[in-house]
């Protein structure tokens, strides 16, 4: 489950907090989390830099915590607690947001790059196969590898040079 950070100035909305989510399976932590649950909003706005933050806010402070969430925060709880919100809300921050763990995607020259090199391994390098298999011709083909091996910084022109034009 989640691991939740509390900043909260109201000892009972704390203690309330922390008891029903561990009940729930989270672990209360005080580094690395992976949930952070805050009553100040402006502390909320720059905890979300970071990581997953919800707002626990009363009907006066709900305002606020809109503010916060336009800015960043993933969310609030409303004070007074109902019953399954506040790990209903841990749940979702957790598993939407988790940054500092998953790397980007790959971008899509990168993947092309992998296709195509994956392609060209199956066919033994055979290039004409290599083309039939992509869907490609045999000229984007040896196009495609000229860029490949630009982009490497690989020089080695008598791979990418076709048969043809020696």
């Amino acid at each position: 489950m989640a691991r939740v950070q509390f900043d909260i100035r109201d000892r009972v909305v704390l203690i309330t907090l922390k008891t029903l989510l561990e009940a729930d399976g989270h672990l209360a932590v005080d580094a690395d989390p992976t949930v952070i649950i805050t009553d100040d909003p402006m502390g909320a706005i720059l905890y979300a830099k970071h990581t997953a933050t919800l707002v626990a806010a009363s009907a006066t402070e709900l305002r606020a915590a809109v503010a916060a969430m336009r800015q960043g925060a993933y969310g609030y709880i409303f004070l007074p607690l109902q019953p399954g919100e506040a790990e209903l809300m841990v749940r979702r921050a957790s598993a939407e947001r988790s940054p500092s763990r998953e790397k980007p995607p790959a971008s899509l020259a990168e993947v092309e790059a992998q296709h195509v090199q994956a392609a060209l391994r199956y066919c033994k390098g055979n290039r004409a196969q290599t083309a039939r298999i992509l869907g490609i011709g045999r000229n984007t083909l040896w196009r495609k590898l000229r860029e490949l091996r630009c982009e490497s910084g690989s020089a080695d022109e008598s791979e990418a040079t076709p048969r043809g034009s020696q």
